[in-house]
């Protein structure tokens, strides 16, 4: 009697066993086709969506033939240079002169008067001039001082002073103390006053203009 309790109780532990291990791996065999179906939908949803936008480039595509360079980012860009100075105004006729405001001395040679000018305005003159005698013209037109020598010597007429001297032409034309009686080898003759301020006024590069 005891016998078939205990064989009893033994087959119903080993049914009871096994059917609970039966149930555990259904639900672990149900949990991992679920798992399966959603990652499955998942996939299926990337695979309709619209495409993934592109990265870009890194850097701009190689020509072929040309080397790539990196640029330094160490390297700083130099500022943009200064805009140029403005132009100058056109020049214009100075009152009270035949000549334009750009000069900085103004010779006429048929009244005998000249003057110095600064900025576009007198500020010595009209003076009296003497000036080159027949053949041996004062040479007309645009010019500019080129040397200056306040104690002048004249080689080609044995040392002869020629103070104050503002050379301006080829052939040494100058203004300078002379005579304002007799007519020159083409130098402006000045009186010794006028003809220091000359010297003083007047600077190499200067624009001289001496009209007919």
């Amino acid at each position: 009697m005891i016998n078939r309790t205990a064989v009893t109780v033994l087959v119903f532990l080993v049914w009871a066993s096994a059917t609970i291990t039966g149930a555990v791996l259904q639900s672990d065999q149900n949990f991992e086709t679920r798992i399966n179906g959603e990652l499955a939908a998942s996939r299926s949803d990337l695979d309709d969506g619209p495409p993934l936008p592109a990265s870009p480039p890194t850097s701009p595509p190689a020509i072929p033939g040309v080397p790539t360079v990196t640029p330094n980012p160490l390297i700083i860009a130099p500022p943009p240079p200064p805009p140029p100075p403005p132009l100058p105004p056109p020049p214009v006729p100075v009152r009270g002169t035949p000549c334009l405001s750009n000069v900085s001395a103004c010779v006429k040679l048929s009244t005998k008067q000249a003057w110095l000018i600064n900025k576009g305005k007198v500020v010595l003159g009209p003076v009296s001039i003497t000036s080159g005698k027949k053949g041996e013209p004062t040479p007309t037109g645009m010019h500019r001082v080129l040397w200056k020598d306040a104690d002048h010597l004249s080689r080609e007429f044995d040392d002869a002073p020629m103070p104050w001297s503002v050379f301006f032409a080829s052939g040494g034309i100058a203004f300078h103390t002379g005579s304002l009686r007799a007519a020159s080898s083409g130098c402006i003759h000045l009186s010794d006053s006028v003809a220091k301020r000359f010297f003083s006024n007047l600077s190499v590069g200067d624009a001289v203009q001496v009209l007919r």
